[in-house]
């Protein structure tokens, strides 16, 4: 009875999913490992490729070439709603996600953030969270709500960062707290992003088994980094404010990364949004398509065309982790056998990446303004219902031979493979859509 109900859990996440199934063994002889999950703010394709060519990122750039490089990973518009997807494995129009993407608004009322099954649920192991939060709004959903453990929600053993985003990296809030015991605010005076990496560092040497990482860096304000030679070699001011954060935060990634290769875990590295000033807070490929790599033993280097979404990192985390539930969600599926040389379960294959946007932090999506992006491998269907002037209400473009989303195919007569391909991602982009109505309790 085991076997073929979780069959049918994948089976079900393979068709809310729009993915085609292969092959789902429900026990296989994989050995869980340790995961280390890092996500860093504000890092889109085109700026971090810019700074990789500068010399803005030589730790990045040498630990490259032994990475699972994914170059068509879609994430979010913008920070939160990144966030809430990997926490919940859910789009965001779900309910237990309860994010949405605060595009255009940013309604941060008070909100106890996501109520889905989180991540960290049942998780073998110990799990600790370091950095930014930025999930929920009110004066008891945090640092709290982070270590919390329900039936529902069984959240992280330990955290320490801060609430969202900084006023300045050199003065700010770190709360410290560990499940069971009364939490702690500390008015720090040290660069943020050492913090982090020194907490995760911490982490890693004690052997936790499952590292979530959150850097608020290279997201503003753009402060100089500290001037002790961090890494050494370098000055600031360089290039600009953005790529001097960036500089510092590669060499705090490069040892944070080799650390943990050392002691044997799997890293994933992902970036939440796009670049700011370049398109994040859209659902353009300069807002949502940013770096995802991996790295660790028995993984294949290289780089992967693969389809893969933010909330794809839920499952193939909870996979690693050795969880029961390997597939627990409607939209979250593992692709760790994508990325592994060695024998694990073959989950199905995304078909479509979506990401949505409308007012956020508990309140129900409405279609009047609710922006939605869905694309195959090789087209993308954009909706703005509530479009401004100058913007198409609806956009089909062909990636292939228009990646950076010129040409707008809806306002000419459709070649017939265009029109097929519109017709197939509008259908799959209504699915869900019917459960909407009371359907954001957070």
């Amino acid at each position: 009875m085991e076997l073929d109900r979780r069959q049918l859990l994948t089976a079900g996440a393979a068709a809310m999913a729009g993915a085609t199934l292969r092959a789902c063994q429900a026990v296989d002889s994989f050995v869980p490992r340790k995961v280390l999950l890092v996500d860093i703010d504000d890092v889109g394709w085109p700026f971090l490729e810019e700074c990789l060519a500068q010399g803005d990122a030589p730790e990045l750039a040498a630990l490259r070439s032994s990475a699972r490089e994914y170059r068509n990973f879609w994430a979010a518009p913008v920070c939160s709603v990144f966030r809430a997807k990997v926490l919940t494995g859910l789009e965001s129009f779900r309910a237990g996600n309860s994010v949405g993407a605060n595009v255009p608004s940013n309604n941060m009322g008070p909100f106890p953030g996501p109520s889905g099954q989180w991540i960290t649920h049942a998780m073998p192991g110990r799990r600790t969270k370091r950095g930014k939060w930025h999930l929920s709004a009110g004066p008891k959903s945090w640092p709290e709500l982070v270590v919390e453990s329900t039936e529902e929600r069984d959240g992280y053993d330990e955290y320490s960062g801060p609430k969202g985003n900084l006023q300045s990296y050199h003065e700010w809030s770190c709360a410290r707290i560990v499940r069971g015991e009364p939490a702690q605010v500390i008015e720090m005076r040290e660069f943020a992003t050492n913090v982090t990496a020194a907490d995760a560092l911490a982490d890693i040497a004690r052997g936790i088994e499952f590292v979530h990482v959150s850097f608020n860096a290279p997201h503003a304000p753009h402060n100089l980094p500290p001037p002790a030679n961090e890494p050494p070699g370098a000055i600031y001011p360089g290039r600009s404010r953005y790529s001097d954060i960036l500089r510092h935060l590669d060499w705090r990634l490069g040892q944070l990364v080799r650390a943990a290769l050392s002691a044997d875990y799997i890293v994933l590295l992902a970036c939440d949004n796009g670049t700011s000033g370049e398109g994040k807070g859209s659902l353009a490929e300069v807002g949502v398509h940013t770096p995802l790599f991996v790295w660790g033993r028995d993984v294949e280097r290289g780089v992967s065309q693969r389809l893969v979404s933010a909330v794809d990192l839920w499952a193939t985390v909870r996979y690693l982790r050795g969880c029961k539930d390997r597939v627990g969600t409607p939209d979250s599926l593992p692709f760790c056998s994508e990325f592994l040389s060695v024998e694990c379960a073959t989950f199905a294959e995304r078909q479509f990446l979506r990401v949505d946007a409308f007012p956020s932090y508990g309140i129900e999506p409405a279609t009047a303004t609710w922006r939605r992006a869905i694309r195959d491998e090789r087209w993308k269907l954009v909706e703005l219902p509530d479009a401004e002037a100058g913007e198409d209400r609806r956009a089909l473009y062909d990636l292939q031979g228009d990646p950076e989303e010129q040409e707008n195919l809806l306002r000419g007569e459709l070649a017939p493979e265009a029109a097929l391909a519109l017709q197939r991602l509008g259908k799959a982009l209504e699915q869900g859509v019917h459960s909407l109505p009371g359907n954001r309790g957070g």
